[in-house]
């Protein structure tokens, strides 16, 4: 199974390929990039590059991933086109993938912990955001992917913290805005990814692979014509 996986639905922009038939340290690559409003110009050289560097046909492609969203309006109109795009010229099946589900996956890939708040900044003083925890080694959601202002999102966590035993961590590129909650939030035992060297903030495209390897096994695929971003709101902004 070789699966190409597209991300660009925050500042950062990245392709990933997954390849089963490899060692399980091996099995998937990364090309990442933080390169605002670049993602039309970097996202298929990248993945032409990446897919050269690893001696891989577009022809030899099982399948197709992308990151629908949440995120900003433009990057998630680029990841889905350019996916769409490829998707139709080699008739493959797309594999769509939560940038909040990628997150936590992202997360639990350097951090020994089971359940996250992912949260991306969706300005306008909202928070895209969601809960997740780790089954079997993937990154589930308990609940739903929402909206809200930062005093929901707070009160939200609240009420999930009161509920639980489990330690929250939370990744995202909101989690500045988490952590200007005010009490008691803010004391409720919340860590925070520590994500300067691997750049945890923003979801991977890799991390996006993963978990669409796991859809894929499930069926969980769309053709080409299905494939739409979520947005989580009417009012975008770019």
């Amino acid at each position: 199974m070789l699966i190409l996986a597209l991300e660009s639905t925050t500042e950062a922009c990245s392709v990933a390929l997954l390849n089963d038939k490899k060692p399980n340290n091996e099995q998937i690559s990364e090309q990442f990039e933080i390169a605002p409003r670049q993602h039309t110009k970097r996202l298929l050289n990248m993945v032409d590059s990446l897919l050269r560097e690893q001696g891989v046909s577009k022809s030899d492609l099982t399948a197709i991933a992308f990151c629908r969203g949440p995120g900003a309006f433009t990057g998630l109109r680029i990841t889905v086109g350019v996916a769409q795009g490829l998707a139709f010229g080699l008739n493959l099946p797309l594999i769509p993938v939560s940038s909040l589900a990628a997150l936590a996956q992202g997360a639990y890939r350097h951090h020994n912990y089971m359940a996250f708040l992912s949260c991306l900044d969706a300005r306008k003083s909202e928070v895209f955001w969601g809960i997740y925890t780790i089954k079997a080694g993937f990154a589930q959601l308990s609940g739903e992917e929402q909206v809200s202002s930062l005093q929901m999102v707070g009160e939200a966590v609240e009420a999930c913290i009161q509920t639980t035993t489990t330690p929250l961590q939370v990744v995202g590129t909101a989690t500045h805005l988490i952590q200007s909650l005010n009490e008691p939030v803010a004391e409720l035992g919340l860590t925070f990814v520590d994500s300067l060297a691997d750049n945890l903030n923003y979801p991977h495209a890799c991390d996006v692979a993963l978990l669409a390897a796991e859809g894929y096994r499930f069926g969980n695929t769309v053709r080409a014509e299905q494939a739409l971003p979520v947005y989580l709101r009417n009012n975008v902004t770019y």
